[in-house]
């Protein structure tokens, strides 16, 4: 019998990640695979802890002593998983919502990295989320994103969303647990660009959709868009050519006298 581990980082999940972990208790999967749920709490200051505790009394909760952002927050799920003998980890956000047939597909699934398409609202109208690209000259990451799902293959991408991703074991065992340098964002980038270079492949699922309820999707607060320009800066020094640096050097520069110009109120006109 194979296991899948669905590890869920919650920070402040509040009813988000009840309503997370209730679809996820419907998953169905195939009669040679089983699951076990795994909540990681970043060291949560509102009650969803508790209300995890109350509603879900046989989900596994970790209770991490402080905020140790995305990819170390995941990582101490991913260590569990592995040495519980999980041939696969999935990466699960706390605000989504799982259909039920969605991890049939995934598990069938040839790559060694594979993700749904993702689904959630902008500005009241639904987009579809098919992968991640990476403008090279610039250091910067965007997704392959459309208004509707056609019956067509996913164009060719760099990476997936560490939102809802699916992560054989060999992965782990070849090219190590996400980086913990990044704090918050780009730490699914690099996992993926690391994987690809040494043959793994990279994958979307177009028979498999999640829900992303994209919780506080108002402005960005000043810390987060920090954390965001120092993995930018990370992901930049590891992964772009040389000769290109200069080039996404100074939008980095751009994007930091922006974001002070619009957050320090000596700056504002």
């Amino acid at each position: 019998m194979k296991k899948v581990f669905i590890v869920i980082l919650n920070f402040n999940g509040g009813k988000e990640v009840s309503a997370c972990l209730q679809s996820v208790q419907l998953i169905k999967l195939p009669s040679n695979w089983q699951m076990e749920v795994l909540v990681v709490d970043n060291a949560s200051i509102d009650n969803s802890v508790q209300l995890i505790e109350s509603r879900f009394q046989e989900i596994r909760i970790i209770k991490n002593k402080e905020n140790l952002g995305f990819a170390a927050g995941n990582n101490v799920g991913i260590k569990l998983a592995l040495k519980q003998k999980a041939q696969s980890v999935l990466l699960l956000n706390q605000d989504t919502v799982v259909e039920k047939n969605f991890l049939l597909s995934l598990l069938a699934s040839d790559a060694d990295i594979v993700a749904p398409i993702i689904k959630f609202k902008r500005k009241g109208k639904w987009i579809y989320d098919f992968g991640g690209k990476i403008n090279w000259w610039l250091g910067r990451t965007s997704h392959d994103e459309r208004a509707k799902i056609k019956n067509e293959k996913p164009a060719k991408i760099d990476y997936v969303s560490g939102c809802c991703m699916l992560i054989k074991k060999s992965v782990f065992e070849k090219i190590g647990l996400l980086d913990e340098k990044f704090f918050l964002y780009f730490e699914d980038a690099d996992f993926c660009l690391r994987a690809k270079k040494i043959g793994f492949k990279i994958a979307v699922e177009p028979k498999s959709i999640v829900l992303h309820k994209l919780t506080g999707t108002g402005k960005r607060p000043f810390g987060q868009n920090l954390h965001l320009l120092k993995s930018n800066l990370l992901f930049i020094n590891r992964h772009t050519p040389l000769f290109v640096k200069p080039f996404a050097y100074g939008y980095l520069i751009i994007l930091l006298f922006k974001l002070f110009l619009h957050n320090v109120p000596c700056l504002r006109k």
